[in-house]
């Protein structure tokens, strides 16, 4: 009898042991699922994400992505928080998120070696999302977003590229880093555009003006390459190709020769008597820094001589151009123009000038203070 009992003691414990070493490894096997390039099964994804996207490569195959996290937890938000525009009630999952590509077809996903930098997600907040390419040879985006400011969230992007989850960067228009992420409002801030560009909205605070952003995406690069900038009062989108690029372009190539931009036949040196018939009377008459200004609707002529010394004689000295409509900054300016020849403080005018030159004629942007708009344009 204790012949028996003994060895069932040790039956007993012989199977504990073995229950204990398969939770064991099951446990194993679950926590290191997530390795990056290890495979866990299509149903296994579906139940243990969080969230998951459909996502086309360039060649419009389509992948399934599923962010998961093994360490994710859950809360619920017990009162209105009006900065982050979350509602008491409002659940928040915080953890480690991971992403997993499945293959259209495939029984298996692949865990991603990218890092998405995300740790909470909002259900009730769309902040996480597809753009879908309507081009051939142009890849879906995801974008995984995070709270920047009380109206604008930072942006994240990834495409699918040669069966993996990668992450675009963002350069400047001359190839120079812009940075891993940029910035959009919270609701429909981005828009496709033809040739592969996207457009990115924000409300600028500081200037109170809405800035537009448009980048051309080099696929194959995991590029973003910053492609025009346009400023506006209202948030309405603006049309394409008439932004700050295309307006610097014509500006310099107008100042360049001394010309009003889209009036050849305007140009510093011309006489009064040639000004008067060509534009006709002016709105009003003053006296600049330079000497006489005569105003028409968007633009002065400046001339070599003051009002009580004009004569049909004097000449064209300066062309000004009043900006207030395209709302440009210095750093718009520099973007696209490059660096200036000079930049100064004028304590006569009071404010600042921005001066570049072209042989013998030049251009100067005038603003008051430091994170001012241009106020106006003098071509000489």
């Amino acid at each position: 009898m204790t012949y028996t009992k003994h060895h069932t003691k040790w039956a007993i414990l012989m199977i504990l042991t073995l229950v204990a070493s398969v939770l064991s490894s099951l446990f194993l096997s679950l926590s290191t699922a997530a390795a990056s390039g290890e495979q866990i099964a299509a149903d296994q994804l579906k139940q243990q994400s969080r969230l998951s996207f459909t996502l086309r490569d360039a060649q419009q195959t389509a992948y399934t992505v599923y962010l998961f996290a093994e360490d994710e937890e859950a809360s619920t938000l017990t009162e209105l928080d009006s900065w982050g525009d979350n509602n008491a009630g409002d659940v928040t999952y915080t953890g480690s998120y991971r992403a997993a590509l499945l293959k259209s077809g495939e029984a298996f996903g692949t865990v991603q070696h990218v890092n998405l930098e995300l740790d909470t997600i909002i259900l009730r907040q769309n902040w996480n999302f597809v753009v879908n390419s309507k081009e051939s040879g142009i890849p879906d985006l995801l974008m995984i977003t995070e709270w920047g400011s009380s109206n604008v969230n930072m942006i994240k992007t990834f495409v699918v590229q040669s069966g993996e989850l990668k992450r675009m960067s963002y350069v400047l228009n001359d190839g120079k880093t812009g940075g891993d992420s940029t910035v959009a409002m919270r609701d429909q801030g981005i828009r496709t555009l033809s040739d592969g560009r996207i457009q990115f909205r924000y409300y600028n605070n500081v200037q109170g003006i809405y800035e537009f952003n448009t980048y051309k995406m080099n696929a194959s690069q995991l590029q973003m390459r910053l492609d025009d900038t346009r400023n506006q009062k209202i948030a309405a989108w603006p049309n394409s190709g008439v932004g700050n690029r295309a307006y610097l372009k014509s500006l310099k190539d107008a100042a360049s020769k001394g010309q009003l931009p889209g009036r050849t036949d305007i140009k510093t040196g011309l006489t009064l008597k040639t000004v008067q018939k060509k534009l006709g009377k002016p709105k009003s008459k003053s006296n600049g820094e330079w000497g006489a200004v005569y105003k028409y609707a968007n633009f002065g002529i400046g001339f070599d001589s003051y009002l009580h010394e004009l004569k049909s004689k004097s000449r064209v000295s300066v062309i000004e151009l009043y900006n207030e409509k395209q709302y440009l900054s210095p750093d718009d300016i520099k973007l696209w123009l490059g660096k200036p020849s000079s930049e100064y403080y004028n304590e006569a005018v009071g404010g600042y000038e921005m001066i570049y030159k072209w042989g013998k004629h030049g251009i100067m942007f005038n603003y008051e203070e430091e994170e001012d708009l241009i106020d106006y344009t003098v071509i000489y």
